[in-house]
């Protein structure tokens, strides 16, 4: 995870840490040639102090401080040809826009595995696996990958719902604490929302959410929250490239834990069921 996004996602910050995390975001070169020494001088602190921010963001100590924006630098330059927005050029061959999308795709899928928390997923995988039903609240180009999800789930027995915007709030009213939900939204302000975790909350209907990091609204209402890349501008791009790519790797994630936690008896259920489910003749 990037130095910027352990920052954003730290909602702890001392008034000396907030300084502190402004003078790193503005000098990430400078600190690269200073010892804990240097930079306690230059931003009037102490060494102990510097130790205990780089704990707020999961870093060791000031050396991991500095090796994380090293990286960081790293990755930058590897990108910083391709505009996630808007990656093409005029004169772009199809070997070109192959490629940028193929740096898209690395880059988003990448991101969003370094802003996943890991403890938050295996409680996220755990209910969705005790769930009685899973219901997906989502809309517009979102609702194909929440459709790939369901059909996953259900190649080993689990009923996912995915309904339309016009049966959103009949699925939420008719749900309870035996459903969860999972409600995406890249921006994490669509409009159903509000209504929608208003009903899910009175039906006392567990609540995750999938957003871009860090739009997470709705705290007291959201029982999990899983952020993803947040590299793509909510309007301004061609396509949804990015985002995409990264809401397809955080669904399949989710589904990879939940099938793992049976894998057993999941890998059986395929195979005995595949002449069901599977009728091409393969063997022709």
């Amino acid at each position: 995870m990037n130095i910027e996004k352990r920052i954003q996602l730290c909602k702890n910050f001392t008034p000396i840490e907030i300084q502190i995390s402004h003078y790193i975001l503005n000098h990430k070169d400078m600190i690269l040639n200073m010892t804990i020494e240097d930079f306690s001088k230059e931003i009037f602190t102490s060494k102990s102090t510097i130790h205990r921010f780089c704990k707020k963001i999961n870093l060791n100590g000031f050396n991991d401080l500095k090796v994380a924006l090293a990286k960081n630098q790293h990755h930058s330059f590897k990108h910083e040809q391709v505009d996630v927005n808007y990656p093409f050029k005029i004169n772009d061959t199809t070997k070109d826009i192959s490629l940028k999308l193929t740096q898209i795709y690395e880059l988003a899928i990448k991101d969003t595995f370094e802003v996943i928390d890991q403890n938050e997923l295996y409680k996220i995988s755990k209910l969705l696996h005790q769930a009685q039903l899973i219901d997906i609240y989502t809309s517009s180009h979102n609702s194909h990958v929440a459709y790939n999800f369901q059909d996953k789930m259900l190649s080993i027995g689990r009923i996912v719902n995915c309904p339309q915007s016009e049966h959103m709030n009949y699925i939420a009213l008719a749900s309870n604490e035996k459903h969860v939900a999972i409600i995406i939204s890249y921006s994490g302000k669509a409009t159903y929302i509000p209504t929608i975790i208003e009903i899910l909350s009175k039906r006392k209907t567990p609540i995750i959410l999938i957003s871009k990091i860090g739009n997470n609204f709705y705290p007291q209402y959201i029982t999990y929250h899983l952020g993803m890349s947040d590299q793509e501008n909510v309007r301004d791009h061609t396509s949804e490239f990015a985002s995409h790519i990264a809401l397809q790797y955080m669904l399949d994630v989710i589904f990879a834990c939940v099938y793992h936690l049976d894998l057993d008896k999941n890998n059986k259920y395929l195979k005995e069921y595949i002449r069901y489910t599977d009728d091409r003749n393969l063997d022709e």
